[in-house]
């Protein structure tokens, strides 16, 4: 073939090549990152429908593509005596997805040069004795790292009195023995994030609440969530244990750091939708907060939360999202007197899931990813 020729041939030729690149590469995007559309909440509203018959999920839930809900819907009941339903607005009690607030006010006192990652608790809460608080870090406490024995998991065992004052909690969890050497294992612990409460309310000199509020309730619009001395509040419904008896109202102790706020479907959106942009914190600092620090094959007891790898204040996880594929999410559940709930965020699609029972069941039933993944 004349020279000119071959040349005129392999330029078409490429031109082909790089246009069948791209548009495998698009193909790609579409696969891995198509969006749900309104058009589809009738499918999402059959697949929750028949969740719901089933008894997997008692409450709400919403489903968003960014800024944009797809899907919101309640289902059961608010009150079983008064035959009340419940609703897309009813407040209820998030348990531990409060440490997801916890995290991004740990890390902003870290933006503001006010503690590191790598100080031992030691020099921040002094009073906190534990034997071995020189070598735990602010990085381990976040992580769920430190070692240090769960407070919840002391009161279950009758080991430790429930509804004692923070402070009398965290001193006596400071002398008890570790679970492991600090850094060597993934155990997850509510002391360490009420730790981590002191440390921001020493900083910010106020209360955990009013911290909370003024850096990201009231900068994201969040007017319906508040914390209360009880699990129930303004606009709650009845929570049901699993022998079907409402849990009766109680002072839940009120403590700062690990989570009991009292939230809605709307706000937490507002939350899910910050998690990511500059409103709350400065990229570094969410690649420090989505990265996975600690390791299911760390974890030397079965529980939930040890199930998936987890950063900071929120597990990192490989889900169902479109077909065969999997895409990052970032989350966390929360789980507690008659409740259950959890949240989550694909990175890069920025679709978002939340989820409450006010039964005690599944927080995330895993046939919901499924079936929105065929969608």
């Amino acid at each position: 073939m004349h020279p000119q020729k071959l040349k005129k041939v392999m330029k078409h030729y490429l031109t082909y090549k790089q246009l069948l690149i791209f548009l495998i590469a698009i193909l790609n995007i579409t696969i891995v990152y198509a969006q749900l559309e309104s058009s589809d909440s009738l499918k999402i509203d059959s697949i929750i429908n028949k969740l719901y018959n089933e008894g997997k999920i008692h409450g709400g839930i919403l489903v968003a593509e960014g800024e944009k809900v797809i899907y919101q819907n309640a289902f059961g009941k608010a009150d079983r005596t008064l035959d009340l339903p419940n609703t897309v607005k009813t407040r209820f009690v998030i348990n531990s997805m409060g440490k997801m607030f916890t995290a991004v006010l740990t890390l902003q006192l870290v933006e503001d040069g006010l503690i590191t990652l790598s100080d031992p608790i030691s020099k921040h809460l002094p009073w906190f004795t534990h034997p071995r608080a020189n070598d735990i870090t602010i990085h381990h406490l976040l992580s769920h790292r430190s070692g240090l024995k769960g407070y919840f998991d002391e009161q279950i065992k009758e080991d430790l009195e429930f509804f004692l004052p923070q402070r009398e909690v965290l001193d006596k969890m400071a002398m008890l023995e570790l679970n492991f050497e600090p850094g060597t294992g993934f155990d997850y612990t509510n002391t360490g994030y009420l730790l981590l409460g002191e440390v921001i309310m020493k900083y910010r000199e106020a209360d955990y609440y009013t911290v909370e509020n003024q850096r990201i309730f009231l900068p994201l619009g969040m007017n319906s969530t508040y914390n209360s001395t009880s699990i129930y509040g303004p606009g709650s419904s009845v929570y049901y244990l699993q022998n079907g008896s409402p849990a009766t109202p109680f002072p839940h102790g009120n403590y700062r750091g690990d989570g009991g706020e009292k939230s809605t479907l709307q706000d937490l959106h507002k939350f899910m939708v910050a998690l990511g942009n500059d409103k709350l914190l400065k990229p570094e600092s969410w690649n420090l907060m989505f990265q996975k620090h600690s390791y299911p094959k760390e974890a030397s007891r079965p529980f939930g939360a040890h199930f998936e790898p987890y950063g900071y204040g929120c597990s990192v996880m490989d889900l169902p999202f479109k077909g065969e594929n999997k895409a990052l999410a970032i989350g966390h559940g929360g789980a507690g007197y008659g409740s259950s709930n959890y949240m989550l965020k694909f990175i890069e699609s920025n679709r978002i899931i939340i989820h409450w029972n006010n039964e005690f069941l599944t927080p995330l039933p895993p046939e919901l990813l499924e079936e929105l993944a065929k969608l």
